[in-house]
């Protein structure tokens, strides 16, 4: 049993991604089990979400083997600039402040390419935000880990 709420919040974490869906998802069922229990709260989300925060987490490795050469290192800096924006999206300016050995032409390829391949959205001009939130915030945990 669920509230709406937790359906919109998990499409939200996800994106939409089917394979994202599933993997939460079982996750979560996995989580009520060991709980014993029925009824799904956010707090279970959060907790589930949490879960796949750690740096082992293999359920991103897909979209990392797409973040090669430069798109690694914006998407990292995307994903850190991100968590300061409560609508999660980065502007250019931000990008380009935050990136200063990135020519611009580079870097302009390099967001062309990551929203092609789905890995973020462009919602407005010279804005971008990952597709995923929970992709987004397990490369800006595991980016300063690895920093």
């Amino acid at each position: 049993e669920y509230a709406p709420s937790i359906v919109d919040q998990a499409t939200s974490l996800t994106g939409g991604s089917p394979f994202l869906i599933q993997a939460l998802c079982h996750n979560l069922v996995m989580h009520m089990a060991r709980q014993r229990r029925q009824l799904v709260t956010m707090d279970d989300l959060e907790l589930v979400r949490q879960e796949f925060m750690q740096p082992q987490d293999h359920t991103f490795a897909h979209m990392m083997e797409m973040l090669k050469g430069i798109s690694n290192k914006v998407a990292g800096t995307l994903a850190r600039l991100a968590l300061q924006q409560p609508d999660g999206q980065v502007s250019w300016a931000e990008l380009c402040a935050a990136l200063t050995n990135v020519a611009p032409e580079s870097l302009r390829t390099s967001l062309r390419t990551l929203t092609e391949q789905d890995i973020l959205t462009q919602p407005t001009t010279d804005r971008w935000r990952f597709t995923s939130v929970l992709f987004q915030q397990w490369l800006a945990v595991n980016a300063l880990i690895a920093s």
